[in-house]
């Protein structure tokens, strides 16, 4: 039967391998910020803990219909000896309920400056195995916009889904929300995507590129890819309207580590409701690094 003791086993096993693992340089770039998760036990302060089912008023379930409760509890989130964020959902065995981590970065000013670039990536593990019907692990940023209006205005204040992954497939998504909702140039609630296929059970570098290097926003561009090869590029060209494109790629923005619990992403790749009663605990995401490079 599996225990979150056999998880912790499990994580230290497949962490070891990169306990050395240094920031990588970007050609042409300067790194100005970074987490390596040196210090174990609870996250830095460059880091705040989301809690409960909301953002203070915020909408319920965080808007997407996910069903846990995020904590600051030291099984649900916490940083390895190996020096790791590690995010790990649980579900209650007498009361059935889940709960798991959520953390932003307090900083909000992160931009890609007029004429430059920006790369925002980390090295993730998403662990194989189990049932993991309903885990819902990403790496995103928000508009800046969004947490000064009161936690309000979204989709137009802009949000970067770096990767998400849910259900325990060996696929990723890359994917913008913008403009109105429903509706909109960025096909509200669904938001515009890319997919690539993984491998769990071992690290991948997510990143997005911010490119404003040209003048002409219709030809300024957002690129993910994954381990350095590109899989889902929009220009300012796909969304067509200039002020949409100003928010979504003009503003300031925070970055999110988080495990949901079912919700409308993972029931809509799933076809039905989740989590299921057959949900493994303890599957959640483990992230070396994260970084943001500037020209």
């Amino acid at each position: 039967m599996w225990t979150f003791a056999s998880f912790v086993t499990f994580s230290s096993l497949i962490t070891l391998v990169s306990a050395g693992y240094k920031i990588p340089q970007r050609s042409g770039f300067n790194l100005t910020w970074s987490d390596t998760f040196s210090q174990p036990g609870s996250v830095s302060s460059e880091w705040q803990y989301d809690i409960g089912t909301s953002y203070p008023g915020g909408p319920l379930n965080w808007g997407t219909g996910e069903v846990q409760r995020y904590t600051t509890n030291a099984q649900n989130i916490y940083i390895s000896p190996n020096k790791q964020l590690n995010i790990i959902p649980l579900r209650n065995p007498r009361t059935g309920e889940w709960t798991s981590g959520r953390i932003e970065t307090v900083r909000d000013g992160f931009k890609c400056q007029a004429g430059g670039e920006m790369i925002i990536e980390s090295r993730i593990l998403l662990p194989r195995g189990g049932r993991q019907e309903g885990v819902w692990a990403a790496f995103w940023a928000m508009g800046r916009r969004f947490r000064r209006k009161g936690n309000d205005g979204w989709p137009m204040t802009g949000e970067w889904d770096i990767m998400e992954a849910a259900n325990g497939e060996d696929m990723v998504l890359g994917t913008v929300h913008c403009g109105v909702n429903p509706g909109g140039p960025c096909n509200e609630p669904n938001g515009i995507g890319g997919t690539t296929s993984i491998v769990r059970g071992i690290f991948n570098t997510y990143s997005l590129r911010v490119n404003r290097t040209l003048g002409d926003w219709q030809k300024q561009s957002l690129t993910w890819s994954m381990n350095g090869v590109e899989y889902h590029r929009i220009r300012g060209f796909d969304i067509g309207d200039s002020e949409t494109w100003a928010s979504l790629v003009h503003e300031p923005f925070f970055l999110i580590f988080n495990v949901a619990m079912g919700g409308g992403f993972p029931n809509a790749w799933a076809r039905k409701d989740t989590p299921t009663a057959e949900t493994t605990p303890g599957y959640g995401m483990l992230v070396d690094w994260v970084a943001v490079y500037n020209t």
